[in-house]
C-alpha cells in the first residue's frame, strides 16, 4: 500500500517522511541556502538604482520561466486562462514584488542584518498560518521553540528603538505568499511564469519611466568598457537568481507542511546574518545576540525532537 498524506500535508504513516516530502525538504534547503547567499550577488549591483534592479528581476525572471514553459510545453497559456489561477496567482505576484522591492532596498541601504531578522520572524508567521489555515498540528517541542523564537523577536523589537518595518514587511509578505502558493498548488515553474507575466508589463514601463525621469540607467550603459558589460550581464542574471530559488520554494511548499517549512527557513537568515556581520561589517549588538540566542535555543529543541523521531 502506498503511503498517504493528510490534506494539511502532515504524514499519516507515522513520523517518517514520504519520498515526495523528502524531495520537498531538499528543495526547501536548497532554496534557503541560495537565498542566504544572495546578498553577495546584489552587492555586486550596489551602484545600480535599487528600483531598476527590481524591474529587471521581474523582466528577466519572466523571460527565463516563459522560455522554460515554451521549451518543455508546460501549459502556461492555459494557466493564464484559468480563473482559479488568476484568483490565487495574481495577488501572489503583487505580494512577492513587494517582498523583492523591500529586500533589494534594504540591501542597497546597508540593512542586511535587518533583512536577516525579517526572515527569522517569517517562519513564525509561516508556522502560525500553517496552524490557522491548514490546521497543521504542532508538537510540544515545536510550540516551545515557537515561544522562544517569539520571545527573542519581541525582545529585539523592544530594544531596537524604532519599529523594524523592513523586517516586518519581509516576514509578513513572504508568509502570505507561502500560504497562497500552498493553497493554489500549481506546478512551480508555470506558477512563477504566471506571476511574472502579471508583473512584466508594469516592470518594463517602470524601468523605461525611471530611465526617462532620472536621465540615467545601468542596463546596456557604457558597453564600450568591461564594467558596463558586467553590470548588464548581472542584471540579466537576476532572472535566474530570482527564479531558481522561488521554483525550489514552490516545490517545497507543495510537498511538506508549512510547520516543517517554517523551521527550514531559518537556514537563510542565519547565512545572511553571518554575511552582514563578517562580510559587510554591520554591527552586531547585544539585542541582536539575545534575539538570536532565543531563536537558536528553539532550533536546538526542534533538532533534538527530529533526531528522536528518526531513531524511533
Amino acid at each position: 500500500m502506498s503511503k498517504t498524506t493528510s490534506t494539511s500535508g502532515t504524514p499519516l504513516n507515522g513520523n517518517r517522511l514520504t519520498s515526495q516530502e523528502k524531495a520537498g525538504v531538499l528543495a526547501g534547503l536548497g532554496c534557503y541556502v541560495f537565498w542566504g547567499l544572495c546578498p553577495l550577488y546584489w552587492k555586486l549591483l550596489d551602484e545600480v538604482n535599487p528600483f531598476e534592479i527590481i524591474a529587471h528581476r521581474i523582466i528577466w525572471c519572466f523571460a527565463l520561466t516563459a522560455m522554460v514553459c515554451a521549451v518543455f510545453k508546460l501549459g502556461l497559456p492555459s494557466l493564464l486562462c484559468d480563473k482559479r489561477a488568476r484568483r490565487y496567482l495574481a495577488p501572489a505576484a503583487v505580494i512577492i514584488t513587494v517582498n523583492w522591492s523591500t529586500y533589494i532596498y534594504a540591501i542597497d541601504i546597508g540593512h542586511v542584518i535587518e533583512t536577516s531578522i525579517g526572515y527569522y520572524i517569517n517562519p513564525l508567521m509561516t508556522i502560525l498560518f500553517g496552524i490557522i489555515v491548514f490546521h497543521e498540528k504542532l508538537s510540544r517541542a515545536k510550540l516551545a521553540a515557537l515561544l522562544l523564537c517569539a520571545a527573542g523577536v519581541a525582545y529585539f523589537t523592544l530594544s531596537y528603538g524604532q519599529f523594524p518595518w523592513i523586517s516586518i514587511v519581509l516576514a509578513l509578505t513572504f508568509a502570505v505568499y507561502g500560504v497562497i502558493k500552498k493553497k493554489a498548488g500549481y506546478p512551480a515553474v508555470t506558477a512563477l511564469a504566471f506571476e511574472n507575466t502579471v508583473m512584466v508589463v508594469p516592470a518594463i514601463a517602470f524601468a523605461v519611466g525611471l530611465a526617462v525621469y532620472t536621465g540615467e540607467h545601468a542596463f546596456c550603459s557604457n558597453l564600450d568598457v568591461a564594467h558596463g558589460w558586467l553590470i548588464t550581464l548581472l542584471l540579466v542574471g537576476s532572472g535566474l537568481v530570482t527564479g531558481l530559488p522561488l521554483i525550489l520554494f514552490a516545490k517545497a511548499a507543495n510537498s511538506i507542511p508549512l510547520t516543517l517549512l517554517g523551521f527550514i527557513q531559518y537556514v537563510s537568515p542565519t547565512i545572511t546574518l553571518l554575511l552582514g556581520v563578517f562580510a559587510f561589517g554591520e554591527p552586531f549588538t547585544l539585542p541582536h545576540a539575545v534575539c538570536f540566542g532565543f531563536i537558536w535555543a528553539g532550533l536546538a529543541i526542534v533538532s533534538v525532537e527530529a533526531i528522536k523521531l528518526q531513531r524511533s
